[in-house]
């Protein structure tokens, strides 16, 4: 008999005795301490006998031990279906966000390869992708946990995109972990032990030549011009990263202030401060978060051409204030849009053209080679993607493509000139 456990369900059977009242009389059982104890109980029916045994109980248990209850923990049976141990795990990770001991991104990152998005599904970044939720949430405990069919799954998920695959692979080890501390399992059946986790690499740059930068603005313009009203947003955000090499999120942070322009050794310029990036977590609007994923704030020169477009996007959206997101859609009233709206808008543009696999971040590594190609500085290309102290190793194992890097020696102001669209679109 285990400690803490009941008593097989025949000890429990309250019998009538000659007073007309039920009783089960000293129904011997362990406590937690591991002391063998006894319970009893009476009662007018068959029902309030148990239910007082089982309170009965609930102290005995505790006998010969400080502690106040036995567990706080969600106590599971292999019965019980996957997308419950899913749902938990999600409160949980919601209730870890509000008390500031995990972060939104991280929840967000979580909940998304269990669960498909909210909205628009058909436009998300990939339809076709697994989510647990459907994958797994009608199978229960016990069937879910065979080796073979999530080492089957865990393989099949690899091939489709391997960070969610390495994702899935966490969210299943915390699921099977809450399940063996609730009961609903041994130890030895849990299943992930033996399922190997999928290596998560960084993807090899993906710099665009000059045909495909063009290219690229071209199928935007002509994408908008068929109605896309909602997402007239695109086109600025794409010349915003192509003219900065800032993240996606960070450049959809960006608001009318962040930009000034500042006498820098007798001339002129516009800067643009980039310190913030815009998050989202389930059920909550996407917001503007002070701080960027990685390294601190840092400021920019933009180039002349992009400092136009700059103007002209102000012109076009007319933000409420200067602390108003400037990427913006026409009825988000200063709402900020999410970095996966983006991807959506990403993915229903080039569906179908001559760059179905252009991602917005191909134009950070396009702008960091280009900067280390021309100054012929790895440094260089470092400080402009706001990496910390110009980390120069960031820059060569992430971003910078290897295969192309030549050194030339020019103007370093004349730089990110060189990438203005607009200028090549008129050759």
């Amino acid at each position: 008999m285990e400690p803490g456990a009941l008593p097989p369900k025949e000890k429990l059977n309250p019998v009538k005795g000659s007073d007309g009242l039920y009783h089960l009389d000293r129904v011997r059982h362990r406590a937690q301490s591991g002391q063998y104890v006894r319970t009893s109980a009476t009662g007018r029916t068959r029902r309030e006998c148990l239910e007082e045994w089982h309170r009965n109980f609930a102290v005995n248990v505790l006998k010969g031990s400080k502690r106040r209850q036995t567990t706080r923990r969600r106590q599971w049976s292999p019965t019980d279906k996957m997308s419950d141990v899913f749902a938990e795990l999600d409160t949980r990770w919601e209730a870890r966000v509000d008390a500031g001991t995990l972060s939104a991104d991280t929840w967000n990152n979580y909940h998304r390869v269990i669960y498909k998005p909210d909205k628009n599904p058909a436009r998300s970044p990939n339809p076709d992708a697994l989510k647990l939720e459907a994958e797994m949430g009608g199978l229960t405990i016990r069937e879910a946990a065979s080796v073979g069919y999530i080492a089957d799954y865990i393989d099949e998920a690899t091939e489709i995109a391997s960070s969610t695959a390495y994702m899935q692979h966490r969210v299943l080890s915390m699921a099977f972990k809450i399940i063996v501390q609730g009961q609903g399992l041994p130890p030895g059946d849990n299943p992930m032990p033996y399922v190997e986790r999928p290596a998560i690499g960084q993807a090899p740059p993906r710099p665009l030549d000059i045909d495909a930068r063009v290219g690229v603005l071209r199928r935007i313009d002509e994408w908008l011009e068929d109605g896309r009203g909602e997402s007239r947003y695109l086109r600025f955000l794409y010349l915003l990263l192509l003219g900065t090499g800032m993240r996606p999120g960070e450049g959809l942070a960006i608001r009318p202030c962040d930009a000034v322009y500042l006498d820098l050794d007798g001339s002129v310029r516009r800067v643009l401060k980039v310190s913030a990036t815009v998050s989202a977590r389930p059920g909550v609007a996407p917001y503007r978060k002070e701080g960027r994923k990685s390294g601190n704030p840092y400021q920019v020169v933009l180039p002349d051409w992009l400092s136009t477009v700059w103007d002209a996007e102000v012109d076009r959206v007319r933000p409420k204030t200067d602390d108003s997101p400037l990427i913006q859609g026409p009825r988000s009233d200063d709402a900020w849009i999410s970095p996966a709206t983006a991807r959506e808008a990403v993915q229903a543009m080039r569906a179908g053209s001559d760059y179905d696999d252009f991602r917005l971040s191909d134009l950070r590594d396009t702008v960091a080679t280009h900067v280390a190609l021309v100054t012929g500085s790895d440094d260089c290309a470092s400080a402009q993607l706001g990496h910390a102290d110009g980390n120069r190793s960031m820059a060569q194992r992430h971003y910078i493509h290897k295969g192309i890097r030549r050194q030339v020696v020019v103007d370093n102001c004349e730089v990110l000139e060189l990438l203005n669209p607009f200028k090549v679109t008129l050759e």
